[in-house]
C-alpha cells in the first residue's frame, strides 16, 4: 500500500508540471518567461497553442478523475485496513480468552488431577484399612467363632444361666410356673400363706446343627431346661420327662419352597413373629418370667410332623399332625367303667391314669350290683392325631397376620360285662383360632393380639382345663367350649431396655346333661356344692354345719402382667439382663346350688394371685 501511496504523489507532481512545460515556461530560465505579443505570433503558432491548451485541460482532467478515484480506492483500502486490524483485535481478544481458558481448564485439570490423586490415596487406605478389619474379623473369627465345624455341620451352642425369684400372695406351691386353673379360692388354706421362692430351673441349654445339600437346607434344633416332674410326667400340653426336653426336631427345607420339620417343637397353634416355621425367633412366645407364660397365650409343645409351603414373597401355609391327647373331666362315669381317657393336668404338669372300676353285688335276690370307678388316667389312648392349619401374611410395614383351624377326634371305650357288650364312643372337637403383631412404631412399638375359639380345644389354652365330659348315661363325650384371648404391647424404646404389657382371658363354658330323671351332671352344674370353699379345711366346714365339698368348675380366668428388662451388657460375650414382673390372677368359678336351702342364691367363689418375679439371665451368644 505504501508503494501505491508514492506512485500517485509522484504522478502527481509531474502533472502539476506539465503545463509549464507544454507553455515553453522554464521554472529555471526567468528570461524565458517573458511574454510575447500576440500581435507578433503567427497564426499558426495561436493556433498550435490553443490546441496545446485544450490538450493540457483533457489531460488535467483525467488526471483528477485518476486521482479521484486514487483516493477513494485508497479510502477502501483504508477502510478494509481498518476492519482487518479490528479483526485482527477480536482474534486476539478470542486467542487471549482461549489462553485464559485454556489456563483455567489446565487448573482445573491439575485440581481435578490433584483430587483424583487423594480419592485414590483415600480408597487405598481405605481398602487397607478395610482389609485390616476383614483380617481382623477373622482372626476374631478363628478365635470365638460362631459355629464349630464338624464333617460339614455348623454347631452353635446356646441356652442361657437364670436365677429368678418369686413372691406370691397366696401359696400355690408350683415354682415359677403358676398353676392358674388351681390357685386357691376364697377362704381355702392356700390363701392364708404367702410364698417366696428362688429358682435355677429355667436355666436352658440349646443346640444347632446346620448343613447344605444342594439347594436343600438341614436344620436341627435341641433344648432343654430343667422342669421335669418325675413319675408324674405326661403329654398333655408340654411334655416334663426327665430330663426335661423342651425342643428336638429336624428341618428339610427344599428350593422350591416346600418345607418339611418333624420332631418335638412349638405346634402350629403357637403364634408366629413370622411365617410358619417351628425354629425360635419365628414364634411367637411371651417374653415373660412366668414359667406358665400367660392367660390367653394359645400353645403346645410335643411331637409333631409339619409341612410348609412358601406361596410367595409373603404368603406361607403350613399342615401339621400332632400327638394327641385327650383331657376328660372324670366327672361323671359312675355307672360303667370307661377305658381309653386321661384327666386334665395342673399347669403344665397335669397326671392322669387309665379308670380302674370295681364292681360289688348286694346280698338281694336278685342282686344289685354296684360299679364304682376311681379315673385316675394318666395318658389317653388315642385314635388319630390333632390336625392343624395354618395361614400367614408377613409385610415389612404392615407386620403379620395369621388364622388357624384345628380338629381333633375323640374315643373311649364302654367297658364289657357280663350283661352288657363293649362299646366304642366317638366326638370330634376342633377351632379356629386368629393372630397379629402388629409395628405401632417401627422396631419400637408392636401391637399383638390372639386367640382361639371352639370345642374340645383346652389342651391349647395356657390354663388347660377339660376338653370333655362322659356322660353316664350312654357314655357318649360331650365336648366343652373353650375361648381364649390375648392383647398387648411389646417395646423397645431405648436399645436395652424393653418393657411389655399384656392382658389374658380364657373362658370355660357350662357342659351339662340330664343324667336321670332331672337329675343334671357334666362341668360347670348350677347344682354343684361349692361350700367347702370357703372354708380352710373339711373339719370346719362341718362344723359350721356346710358340706365341705368345693367342686369349684372354673367360668373364667383372667390376668394382666406388666414385664420390663434392661440389658447391663450386650456384645460378643452374650447378654447381661435383669428383669422384673408383676402378674394379677382372678380365677371365677361357675355358681352352684349343692348344700343350700331351696331357692337360696348359687355360690361362684373367687380366687386372685398377685406375683412379682426377678430375674437375671446371662444369655449366652
Amino acid at each position: 500500500m505504501r508503494k501505491n501511496i508514492l506512485f500517485l504523489t509522484l504522478m502527481a507532481s509531474s502533472v502539476l508540471a506539465a503545463p509549464a512545460m507544454i507553455l515553453g515556461q522554464s521554472p529555471t530560465n526567468p528570461a524565458a518567461s517573458q511574454p510575447e505579443s500576440e500581435q507578433s505570433k503567427p497564426q499558426a503558432v495561436r493556433a498550435k497553442k490553443a490546441d496545446a491548451e485544450t490538450s493540457t485541460a483533457e489531460q488535467l482532467r483525467e488526471l483528477k478523475e485518476l486521482i479521484l478515484q486514487q483516493q477513494a480506492a485508497t479510502q477502501q483500502l483504508q477502510q478494509q485496513l481498518q476492519q482487518t486490524q479490528q479483526q485482527l483485535q477480536r482474534i486476539q481478544s478470542t486467542a487471549q480468552a482461549a489462553d485464559a481458558k485454556a489456563a483455567a481448564v489446565e487448573t482445573n485439570d491439575a485440581q481435578q488431577a490433584q483430587k483424583i490423586q487423594e480419592d485414590l490415596t483415600n480408597a487405598k487406605n481405605a481398602v487397607t484399612a478395610a482389609t485390616v478389619q476383614l483380617q481382623a474379623k477373622k482372626l476374631d473369627t478363628l478365635d470365638h467363632p460362631e459355629t464349630i465345624a464338624y464333617k460339614g455341620i455348623r454347631l452353635k451352642p446356646g441356652g442361657f444361666i437364670e436365677l429368678s425369684s418369686y413372691f406370691r400372695s397366696h401359696a400355690t406351691l408350683s415354682d415359677l410356673a403358676t398353676c392358674f386353673n388351681a390357685i386357691s379360692l376364697a377362704g381355702q388354706a392356700g390363701t392364708k400363706l404367702t410364698e417366696f421362692g428362688e429358682s435355677a430351673r429355667d436355666s436352658r441349654i440349646s443346640l444347632r446343627a446346620d448343613a447344605d445339600s444342594g439347594s436343600t437346607k438341614l436344620t436341627g434344633y435341641f433344648e432343654m431346661d430343667f422342669f421335669a416332674a418325675g413319675a408324674t410326667s405326661n403329654p398333655n400340653q408340654s411334655t416334663s420327662y426327665t430330663p426335661r426336653m423342651r425342643l428336638a426336631w429336624s428341618r428339610a427345607q427344599f428350593g422350591n419352597g416346600w418345607t418339611i420339620t418333624g420332631g418335638q417343637m412349638w405346634n402350629l397353634t403357637t403364634m408366629n413373629r413370622k411365617g410358619t416355621e417351628a425354629e425360635p425367633g419365628t414364634t411367637w412366645i411371651p417374653n415373660v418370667i412366668e414359667a406358665q407364660y400367660a392367660i390367653g397365650n394359645n400353645w403346645g409343645r410335643f411331637a409333631e410332623f409339619r409341612i410348609n409351603k412358601h406361596l410367595g414373597t409373603k404368603v406361607n401355609a403350613a399342615f401339621s399332625l400332632d400327638n394327641p391327647t385327650y383331657l376328660n373331666s372324670g366327672a361323671t362315669n359312675t355307672n360303667t367303667a370307661v377305658a381309653g381317657l386321661a384327666s386334665v393336668g395342673v399347669g403344665g404338669d397335669g397326671n392322669s391314669l387309665v379308670s380302674t372300676c370295681t364292681s360289688t353285688a348286694s346280698s338281694a335276690t336278685p342282686p344289685v350290683i354296684t360299679t364304682t370307678c376311681t379315673n385316675t388316667p394318666t395318658y389317653s389312648t388315642n385314635l388319630a392325631p390333632d390336625m392343624i392349619a395354618k395361614l400367614t401374611y408377613d409385610d415389612p410395614k404392615l407386620g403379620h397376620y395369621e388364622v388357624k383351624g384345628l380338629i381333633r377326634i375323640f374315643r373311649d371305650r364302654d367297658v364289657a360285662t357280663v350283661a352288657v357288650p363293649g362299646v366304642d364312643n366317638h366326638a370330634y372337637g376342633g377351632g379356629a383360632g386368629f393372630g397379629a403383631i402388629v409395628p405401632v412404631l417401627p422396631k419400637k412399638v408392636d401391637f399383638v393380639a390372639q386367640g382361639l375359639f371352639g370345642k374340645g380345644i383346652s389342651r391349647y389354652l395356657d390354663s388347660g382345663q377339660y376338653d370333655f365330659v362322659v356322660q353316664s348315661t350312654g357314655e357318649n363325650m360331650q365336648t366343652v367350649l373353650g375361648l381364649s384371648s390375648l392383647a398387648g404391647f411389646e417395646t423397645h424404646l431405648k436399645p436395652k431396655v424393653e418393657i411389655d404389657a399384656f392382658f389374658g382371658n380364657e373362658y370355660f363354658g357350662r357342659t351339662t346333661y340330664i343324667a336321670s330323671g332331672t337329675t343334671l351332671a357334666g362341668y360347670g352344674l348350677p347344682t354343684a356344692t361349692n361350700t367347702g370353699c370357703y372354708y380352710e379345711t373339711a373339719a370346719l366346714a362341718t362344723a359350721a354345719g356346710v358340706s365341705s365339698t368345693c367342686t369349684g368348675n372354673n367360668r373364667d380366668l383372667w390376668n394382666a402382667k406388666l414385664i420390663g428388662y434392661y440389658d447391663a451388657y450386650k456384645g460378643t460375650l452374650g447378654i447381661v439382663r435383669f428383669g422384673a414382673e408383676v402378674d394379677y390372677v382372678e380365677r371365677t368359678t361357675w355358681s352352684g346350688t349343692g348344700g343350700l336351702a331351696v331357692g337360696a342364691r348359687g355360690l361362684a367363689p373367687r380366687g386372685n394371685e398377685k406375683t412379682a418375679f426377678t430375674t437375671m439371665r446371662w444369655i449366652l451368644p
